[in-house]
């Protein structure tokens, strides 16, 4: 009885290894999605409307993500994670392409600036959540109305709560 060469497993532990980067790539192109989502439905919320102060007399007012900082600071980062996401997407296509694959300090990177990321989405998300948590239902120890919730329609503070839903 002939047994021949034993088979060569090497090829099974490339394949092996690489499952886990594809899933990288994946995870990175739907933060991507999500990223640039909401980054434009934050920057094209925007709503007109006039008020009548007086007979004869209105003013109009619009509302819109660049009058409040928070807002911005959301827009910016999402903007920042869209970019990052793309940049670090295709640092993995190309370390999948790559006869080794990824090494273990790439990873360790990846890592180290997932968790970065991670610190600043989760910093902007409760901000721009408390400004419009404020806008929905007001303060009444700080004097604030509801902003701009019983001015404006209320499909204009559901368009600014969607990007945060996206995270």
């Amino acid at each position: 009885m002939k047994f021949g060469t034993p088979p060569s497993y090497a090829s099974v532990v490339i394949v092996v290894s690489k499952i886990p980067c594809t899933y990288d790539v994946f995870l990175r192109a739907v933060l991507f999605a999500t990223a640039l989502a909401g980054v434009i439905l934050m920057v094209t919320a925007e709503q007109t409307k006039t008020f009548p102060v007086a007979p004869g007399l209105s003013i109009t007012r619009t509302a819109k993500f660049s009058h409040s900082p928070a807002y911005i600071y959301f827009v910016a980062a999402m903007s920042v994670a869209a970019l990052y996401s793309l940049v670090s997407g295709l640092v993995s296509v190309f370390a999948l392409m790559k006869p080794g694959g990824n090494s273990a300090k790439l990873m360790f990177h990846f890592v180290i600036l997932d968790a970065l990321l991670l610190g600043i989405l989760a910093s902007t998300t409760g901000a721009s959540g408390g400004v419009g948590y404020i806008g929905l239902k007001g303060n009444s120890h700080s004097n604030w109305n509801k902003i701009p919730c019983n001015r404006f329609d209320f499909l204009y503070c559901l368009s600014n709560s969607k990007p945060r839903l996206l995270l």
